[in-house]
């Protein structure tokens, strides 16, 4: 969820420059099942905008009407949103509305934060009670410096949520043409960071990949391995072959969850000799974040089809990861 928090930090600092007053609106617990899960958040300004949502389009309007008496008062609250009635799911959402004005010194960290791909925390205090309470808030963790919020209480009975701020997933695609352009769009619109790398004779630039954050253009051997961490995909797909062997050389031991190859089974299994004839010592479960054909089969033809077979398939080993690690922590696995 770290790009719909960051849409929440970009939609305050443009209602900060109008003078315009924020409240931030947090799923604070959950008690059965709902639509949205605890960390989600929505902003309301004083004049009803919203950036986020907290639902599939239910909650927001009653959202929008208990932030008035935070407004009015400053004071923060918590009030129970009971879906068995009015949303269909058989749960209940406790939701916190706080005033939300981050210092200069807040902001500046979480941009850091950010741009270094560093994780940092949430940590709201409230209680299961429809309740104003002015020990309530959203306060921030990062590495050594806390920056709590303005009622804080070292000593309190509040419960505390906390959610981490992870970096944005990262999609690194290799290859220029237009299919590769539409594949930026899709992960984009999904909230991925999206690394466009083309080969030295590649002539590309920004404006070829308006959804990218940015777009190199070098010899595979010159990549920066930084760009390559355990949140990252990458898709190969310069329909090059000798290109896309010498990029899979200096990637594929990275520390990347998936590798994904455009192409036909037998294009991916001559690929995967080329390696295998190499004098890299590769362990072999390297091999096993490798997908290709990449995408899930859903009978894709179009190069927009294509785009969302494969995000869906890097969003079902994400999720799927994303549970395993949810599992042994409950269970206390080490």
């Amino acid at each position: 969820m770290t790009h719909e928090f960051l849409k929440i930090i970009e939609s305050y600092k443009r209602a900060s420059k109008k003078n315009t007053r924020t409240v931030l609106a947090t799923i604070v617990h959950v008690e059965g099942s709902s639509y949205r899960k605890e960390g989600t958040q929505m902003l309301i300004d004083e004049y009803e905008n919203i950036t986020g949502a907290l639902s599939g389009g239910c909650v927001e309007k009653e959202v929008i009407r208990q932030a008035d008496s935070v407004f009015s008062t400053s004071c923060p609250k918590v009030f129970k949103y009971d879906g068995r009635f009015r949303l269909g799911c058989e749960g209940s959402i406790y939701i916190l509305i706080e005033v939300f004005r981050p210092s200069d010194v807040l902001l500046h960290l979480i941009d850091d934060a950010i741009q270094q791909r560093k994780t940092f925390s949430l940590s709201c205090s409230f209680l299961t009670d429809e309740i104003s309470k002015p020990d309530f808030g959203t306060s921030f963790e990062f590495n050594t410096i806390t920056i709590y919020h303005p009622n804080y209480k070292k000593e309190t009975n509040n419960r505390i949520f906390t959610q981490k701020i992870e970096s944005l997933n990262r999609l690194c695609i290799f290859g220029v043409e237009h299919d590769a352009q539409k594949l930026s769009q899709m992960a984009n619109f999904l909230g991925w960071e999206v690394i466009i790398i083309g080969s030295e004779y590649s002539s590309v630039n920004g404006s070829d990949f308006p959804f990218a954050k940015s777009v190199l253009t070098m010899k595979p051997e010159d990549l920066d391995q930084s760009l390559f961490c355990k949140n990252t995909a990458i898709v190969v797909m310069s329909h090059n072959f000798s290109k896309d062997l010498r990029f899979l050389l200096n990637t594929i031991t990275t520390k990347v969850k998936y590798i994904g190859l455009l192409g036909p089974v037998h294009r991916r299994e001559k690929l995967l000799n080329a390696i295998l004839d190499t004098d890299l010592m590769i362990d072999d479960l390297v091999f096993d974040k490798i997908y290709g054909p990449a995408g899930i089969s859903i009978g894709s033809k179009t190069p927009e089809e294509i785009a969302l077979s494969i995000m869906a398939e890097i969003t079902s080993i994400w999720r799927t990861n994303q549970k395993e690690v949810e599992y042994a922590c409950s269970s206390g696995s080490k």
